[in-house]
């Protein structure tokens, strides 16, 4: 096998695991966005659940309001009747308006009894969903760290691999380490074995004056279909 053959093998090993690294990375980053879309899904549910909180106490503390606003119309009505010089149409209207606002007093104090029920219950739902947030969001977290770690030692092996890739380079001829990257922009393994007379990249049979060139391992032999570089497996017997 030319040796030439050889150092294009050895640079198509580098550049397969520089891919498989890649693929790796971008898979891990999909994992990284899929976890934070899980906390702020998380984290979503217990602000939802704190809004609903503060509403219900928006809401209780606009009905105290109004009783409070109803307790001194009431106030106001029956000074009137105690002190003031009216008719009797104005009392029994005055009597009659303070009958209808103690009434509603009455319901909005039920009223305010079943919300404020309702706002125990919010508050303990709220504890419940934030301390579970919290466990969730730390193995979440937990699992990005591990994550960046493994992405870590993956850039740090890129990184060794571009420097063998370039030290290769510099060993080959630079013709060749062109035509190669020429065919890898289309081609993911441009060294092809001829196995039974067919290339094994286009998967196409070869001219019979291919193949024994390839075999006669005397200059660097393309492929007639896809142009990928032949080589042949010098222990093997089907070339």
């Amino acid at each position: 096998m030319l040796a030439e053959i050889t150092q294009l093998l050895d640079l198509q090993t580098i550049d397969v695991q520089m891919h498989e690294l890649a693929v790796q990375t971008d898979r891990l980053r999909a994992q990284t966005a899929q976890i934070e879309v899980r906390i702020a899904a998380e984290e979503s549910e217990v602000l939802r659940l704190r809004e609903h909180l503060s509403q219900l106490e928006h809401d209780s503390r606009m009905k105290n309001l109004e009783v409070d606003e109803l307790d001194m119309n009431i106030r106001r009505y029956q000074d009137r009747l105690d002190t003031g010089i009216i008719s009797f149409k104005e009392m029994e209207d005055l009597r009659t308006k303070i009958e209808s606002e103690r009434g509603r007093i009455s319901a909005m104090e039920d009223e305010a009894l079943v919300l404020m029920d309702t706002i125990e219950e919010a508050r303990d739902a709220v504890g419940r969903a934030a301390a579970d947030c919290t466990l969730k969001v730390r193995g979440l977290r937990g699992q990005i760290s591990d994550i960046a770690s493994r992405s870590s030692e993956i850039r740090d092996r890129i990184a060794e691999l571009e420097e063998e890739r370039a030290s290769l380079c510099d060993r080959v001829p630079a013709y060749l380490v062109k035509q190669y990257d020429t065919l890898r922009t289309h081609a993911a393994e441009p060294i092809a074995l001829v196995r039974n007379g067919t290339c094994a990249g286009c998967k196409l049979k070869l001219s019979g004056s291919t193949v024994e060139r390839v075999r006669g391992a005397m200059a660097i032999v393309t492929c007639e279909h896809c142009s990928r570089i032949l080589y042949v497996d010098e222990f093997a017997t089907d070339a």
